[in-house]
């Protein structure tokens, strides 16, 4: 394996460019990466649902709970078709759904934080950050547009991190490349 990574390790280069590529762009269009996200998160939820009518389809006999499959399915469907024609209320609903889980997330992470008092110390980093993540959703839900700026970055710093560790490895790949017996390439 170690061969094979070594002899190809451009294409790992090329996958982190292209990484870095795409964390840069994104904050620069913003408008053009959250369509992207709603527009690939619409093509999976059609094809997650027609897979799931089809698996439902083929076990109706075999299990009595296909149906609850069926309906997931036909949800999925609902949604990836409501996402390709109607992309604005996907990148409304991808936002609000952020701000929701931000809030909720905030509020158990304080309560987490107020159980474990007796048992660790400086808890309250924790309740800060339950009240960082309950004020951003609350944000979010007022301004959805932060919320949906907030997904856009949060990709974007991923792709560069990733696309800076990925070219990392390849030049390090590329280096070991001549110790490696079977890595000519």
């Amino acid at each position: 394996m170690l061969a094979r990574l070594t002899a190809h390790w451009w294409l790992l280069l090329i996958r982190g460019i292209l990484a870095l590529a795409l964390g840069i762009l994104m904050p620069i269009y913003p408008g053009s990466a959250i369509f992207a996200v709603a527009i690939v998160f619409g093509a999976y939820a059609l094809v997650d649902g027609i897979v799931a009518i089809a698996a439902a389809v083929r076990m109706n006999h075999a299990d009595q709970n296909w149906g609850w499959l069926l309906a997931s399915g036909i949800l999925g469907v609902i949604v990836g078709l409501i996402t390709f024609f109607y992309p604005g209320i996907t990148i409304l609903w991808l936002a609000l759904l952020f701000g929701a889980w931000a809030v909720v997330t905030g509020v158990l992470e304080i309560a987490t934080a107020v159980r474990l008092r007796a048992v660790i110390q400086n808890e309250w980093l924790w309740v800060l950050f339950g009240v960082l993540s309950v004020v951003a959703g609350i944000v979010v839900f007022f301004e959805p547009a932060v919320g949906i700026l907030a997904i856009v970055w949060t990709i974007s710093v991923y792709a560069i991190l990733a696309g800076i560790a990925m070219i990392g490895v390849a030049f390090r790949l590329r280096g070991v490349a001549s110790h490696v017996p079977g890595a000519a390439g």
